[in-house]
């Protein structure tokens, strides 16, 4: 399948990301910390064969659904973010983060869970061990009400909806269910990062799915080896979740976008020059997806903006934002180039 280029023009772009400091992105889904700490290794411990780091910085940054929060901040547009944190020091971190950044959240409180860290110990640009903190069972049923009475609310005031399903207790059918019912009543489009342990009958009715090639093969049940594998698994996947459309997320090899569960689909390259880590890219393709189909883009103009702030963060070492000045710089790269 060749790829296509998409027709966004210098000057259509600036017009869309002039929009987005207009519009206001609710957010639902795990939210957590991500702690790097940085050091230097020089020895190897004489008490098992691992390597000793010598911290010389430690640094706390929002992650999982925060990250996607503040990647629409980045960006210049707005945000509520609704999630769950536990009753501990990470907590008390967490409300920090948000507070500096001036985000509007609203943090569930639960004492018998732990608020989600990921703490990444790394030796000079060697990551040498990721060490997660979590609690992975559903959330109780008071929670539950909470947090949808939380997310339905901003939903109502807000111009998108992007759902983080990260597998780690908080979403639910029903709880994805009534948030897609509620924004489709006020017409908001609805965007979901799917998990390759959830179902795709859960996310029915959505407006976009952004699965990565993994989650593809999850939601469809068709391993992706070729092409014509791959529109299988996007048709498959699309008839599943009902949803309107479908964006395939394949690394090096750029995007797939799917308008329909039965015409063919439309790739785009990727536009990475260099790429350092590739953590946290989804998370900036779905904000910048959101913020530009609430800005009144074609599905199409919204995956090619994406793709490109997509090739920013991936040259960024750890999860990163992306800034709109950034992506007016590597699309005139591009267009030079």
């Amino acid at each position: 399948m060749k790829y296509q280029r998409a027709t966004v023009t210098e000057d259509r772009l600036l017009e869309l990301l002039a929009v987005f400091k207009k519009k206001r992105i609710a957010v639902l889904g795990d939210v957590g910390i991500d702690r790097y700490t940085q050091g230097i290794v020089e020895r190897i411990s004489p008490e098992a064969p691992v390597p000793i780091v010598f911290v010389q910085s430690e640094h706390l940054k929002l992650g999982l659904a925060a990250n996607v929060a503040d990647n629409v901040v980045a960006l210049g547009g707005n945000v509520d973010i609704t999630g769950v944190i536990g009753k501990d020091k990470d907590a008390q971190d967490l409300q920090n983060l948000f507070r500096d950044k001036r985000m509007g959240a609203s943090l569930i409180v639960d004492a018998k869970r732990r608020t989600i860290l990921k703490e990444r110990i790394v030796a000079e640009t060697q990551q040498v061990l990721r060490i997660d903190y979590e609690s992975l069972e559903p959330i109780s049923e008071n929670t539950q009400k909470r947090v949808e009475a939380e997310a339905l609310k901003t939903i109502k005031s807000s111009d998108a909806l992007i759902i983080e399903d990260y597998a780690k207790g908080l979403l639910n059918e029903r709880m994805i269910s009534a948030c897609i019912r509620v924004a489709k009543k006020y017409a908001i489009p609805v965007l979901v990062d799917p998990h390759v342990r959830t179902p795709a009958h859960w996310y029915r009715g959505a407006d976009l799915l952004t699965p990565n090639k993994r989650e593809a093969e999850a939601l469809s049940g068709i391993r992706i080896i070729d092409d014509k594998t791959m529109i299988g698994a996007g048709h498959e996947i699309l008839r599943r979740a009902e949803a309107k459309s479908l964006i395939i997320t394949l690394g090096r090899e750029g995007m797939a976008i799917f308008k329909d569960s039965k015409s063919k689909p439309t790739r785009i390259p990727t536009f990475a020059q260099e790429v350092y880590d590739v953590s946290g890219a989804g998370d900036t393709v779905i904000s910048v997806l959101a913020l530009s189909m609430a800005s009144g883009s074609k599905i199409e103009e919204a995956a090619f903006i994406s793709n490109i702030a997509a090739g920013v963060e991936v040259s960024k070492r750890g999860t990163a934002t992306v800034s709109p000045k950034e992506i007016v710089q590597a699309y005139l790269a591009h267009e030079r180039g």
